[in-house]
């Protein structure tokens, strides 16, 4: 019998997609899961309709500047300026902003002075920042829910303003924070921040004292940190009110990146 061989048409080739012609509302989603420092200095770059979407206010609720690529990006590469623009393009509705070390006073006061619907702030190595500067920051949103410090110079008076200015703190994180070797911080977080639901004070100064008069202060709080605290001594009736009365719980001297 002889044999027959059947001779397969090749298969089409696939075509890439065109994202210029990608629905606008499905490129801003996807420019919205890179981070900012991507948006801001190649996104925006590629064509007019692309820079037409990066302009759009919904864009920059969420401003990332911790979060970016690490070539290139040394001291000098203008983060502080980008930030600064980032914020004007938020047109008022950033929500969520991140940073570290480049963060001045001007650059912290202008971002509160153009986003009155801030809810969460996070302020990593920010040595740049003086006495006082945060302070007056936190005087133009009282809305806001989480402040997350990392590494940074802040005071007991200090403290007592942003709870008193900021009556909807739900979140706040001070870790790895330069204070005197006494409870003034912790009383001021028990006197001025009763809405706490959840309390980072990794590798902080804080006793005994300070920690009970927290847990009396904040009747809210649902997770609370305190690992690295080297002056706190759980054992017995304290560590079972800790054990009792939150939810999540972390102590001990785990060591732990921030």
């Amino acid at each position: 019998m002889a044999s027959t061989s059947a001779t397969e048409p090749p298969s089409p080739m696939k075509e890439s997609p065109n994202w210029l012609e990608m629905p606008h509302e499905l490129m801003e989603n996807v420019f919205q899961r890179l981070p900012t420092i991507e948006i801001l200095n190649s996104a925006r770059k590629v064509c007019t309709a692309w820079l037409k979407i990066c302009n759009y206010p919904a864009m920059w609720k969420v401003v990332n500047m911790i979060e970016r690529p690490i070539d290139g990006l040394g001291w000098d590469c203008g983060l502080e300026a980008l930030t600064w623009e980032a914020v004007d393009l938020s047109c008022g509705e950033l929500i969520d902003i991140s940073m570290d070390w480049f963060c001045t006073d001007e650059l912290l006061d202008h971002i509160v002075h153009r986003s009155s619907k801030l809810k969460r702030l996070f302020l990593l190595s920010c040595f740049r920042i003086t006495d006082g500067a945060l302070s007056r920051a936190v005087k133009r949103v009282p809305q806001l829910e989480e402040l997350h410090l990392s590494n940074i110079v802040i005071n007991a008076q200090e403290i007592e303003v942003i709870g008193r200015n900021c009556p909807q703190l739900k979140s706040f994180k001070m870790n790895k924070v330069y204070s005197a070797s006494d409870d003034d911080q912790s009383l001021a977080i028990a006197n001025n921040m009763p809405e706490l639901r959840q309390l980072e004070l990794i590798e902080n100064e804080i006793t005994n004292d300070g920690l009970e008069a927290i847990l009396n202060g904040c009747p809210h709080l649902q997770s609370l940190d305190v690992r690295m605290c080297f002056n706190l001594c759980l054992d017995g009736y304290l560590e079972k009110m800790c054990m009792e009365r939150i939810k999540y719980f972390k102590h001990g001297l785990t060591d732990c990146g921030i």
